[in-house]
């Protein structure tokens, strides 16, 4: 049998999970479809008879509920009176991620998607009868959502990795570590194109006067050298973000499980 990767062992996991979370996925889901139904009740008393948006809905759901499950994919991980069963398991450290990762990147936006498309029908039903308004519910084959999803993705990659990193306050100490982060990249930043850029500049004629010159701004090069930068950055930050996370969040969750949670 593999030791690293064995699907028969993934569906064990898989398993668990779903009964261990299919409470609380339940009660989400209700007041999600909830919030759906009393909104759209609501904008149709105070917005006239136009139909809600569902699409700014469905896409608000994703990006939230998408944050909030990778800041808890590795509750069991760190909790220390369920961590020891948890580690315990027969699976390999790799598994272990893997299921979390397809949890709340696959799983979890195809669910919220069946869910709303689902609920939106409902609420239509109900607001056609009641108020005679067009039936026109959530269409989740748009092609605006796929693009949703491959954000969402990226983004909950980087709570993900904070989830398996820090122990305690997952989300929040993720969220302060990404505004570091920024204000880091911010100076360094500020710090290259000063000294990249220096020849745009004339220093200090006068004490408080800073005289530009803007003539080199129209060389060729400037422009170029700014779409190779732009280029490089959505390389980085499409499809190198999310993988390193991963990476790094299977790492932390190899390390604590050689460990033995300590």
């Amino acid at each position: 049998m593999n030791q690293v990767l064995d699907i028969r062992r993934m569906g064990y996991l898989a398993r668990r999970d779903f009964i261990n979370e299919w409470r609380g996925i339940a009660i989400a889901s209700g007041a999600v479809a909830g919030a759906m139904f009393l909104g759209a009740v609501l904008h149709l008393f105070f917005g006239g008879l136009q139909t809600m948006d569902y699409a700014s809905f469905l896409s608000r759901t994703l990006a939230i509920w998408g944050i909030i499950s990778a800041s808890l994919a590795f509750t069991s991980l760190h909790d220390k009176t369920r961590n020891e069963v948890y580690l315990m398991l027969p699976a390999s450290s790799f598994e272990k991620t893997l299921v979390r990762l397809l949890w709340v990147s696959l799983f979890t936006p195809l669910f919220i998607m069946v869910m709303l498309t689902l609920a939106s029908v409902f609420t239509e039903l109900v607001t056609t009868l009641l108020f005679q308004t067009p039936f026109s519910p959530l269409n989740p084959f748009q092609g605006v959502f796929l693009k949703v999803v491959g954000y969402v993705v990226i983004i909950q990659s980087v709570f993900f990795l904070g989830a398996a990193w820090f122990r305690k306050a997952h989300f929040i100490k993720t969220v302060f570590t990404l505004i570091l982060l920024s204000i880091t990249l911010g100076i360094l930043s500020t710090v290259f194109f000063r000294l990249v850029f220096a020849s745009y500049f004339e220093g200090f004629h006068a004490p408080g006067m800073i005289r530009f010159n803007l003539g080199p701004m129209l060389d060729s090069q400037f422009p170029v050298l700014m779409n190779t930068l732009e280029i490089i950055g959505k390389v980085l930050l499409y499809g190198f973000l999310a993988p390193f996370c991963w990476f790094v969040a299977w790492l932390r969750v190899k390390g604590t499980q050689s460990s033995d949670g300590v």
